[in-house]
């Protein structure tokens, strides 16, 4: 017996920006499924208008799985997270462990096909689009909470706002100028346009 999706599926439970008040609170599995979305996007801006040619597929299911071994270690807020060096690194130990772990529960046969996208993520060619999307991804939150009035998301957002110019990638900077400013408009607003 494999417990590998029953375990995945407690991605719901595990609550994101928990040391911040959030006006909506987000989970990991709907983050996960975000992320998958924007890399997915990001895949397709890069091979539409900037002469790529990235496996789009590929970048959402790896995506998909980005964040999985918080079903064990929990969702580590940033600041915990890289309070020093040491600490970044112990808890870099702790997250290959969680992945060996998890890639665990499949039957044998199949860990080979789960290992790339678990246990070297990085490793991929598309890994930088899946990255640019975790970063959009809370920029995006931070974008909504702060329209919303929640003040507590100010430094977050200008945090992840420089994080996303540093990555200098023109699939970014055309989804911030193209997208990202509907996330500030309610819903009959959106409908207007």
């Amino acid at each position: 017996m494999s417990h590998f999706f029953a375990i995945l599926s407690r991605m719901k439970l595990i609550r994101r920006w928990s040391l911040m008040y959030n006006r909506r609170k987000e989970n990991v599995q709907e983050h996960a499924l975000e992320t998958a979305l924007l890399a997915y996007h990001l895949c397709v801006l890069h091979n539409t208008y900037f002469e790529g040619h990235v496996n789009c597929e590929h970048a959402a299911v790896l995506a998909m799985y980005h964040d999985a071994t918080e079903v064990f270690t929990g969702d580590m807020p940033t600041p915990v997270k890289y309070f020093t060096p040491h600490m970044r690194q112990t808890y870099g130990d702790v997250e290959k462990q969680a992945a060996l772990r998890l890639l665990s529960t499949l039957p044998q046969e199949l860990q080979r096909v789960y290992e790339p996208l678990i246990c070297q993520p990085e490793a991929d060619p598309v890994w930088p689009f899946v990255k640019a999307a975790d970063i959009l991804s809370a920029y995006l939150k931070c974008v909504q909470e702060v329209t919303d009035g929640n003040h507590e998301f100010n430094d977050a957002f200008q945090t992840l706002e420089a994080r996303l110019q540093s990555l200098h990638l023109p699939e970014v900077t055309l989804f911030l100028k193209e997208y990202a400013p509907s996330f500030r408009l309610s819903l009959d607003q959106m409908h207007k346009v």
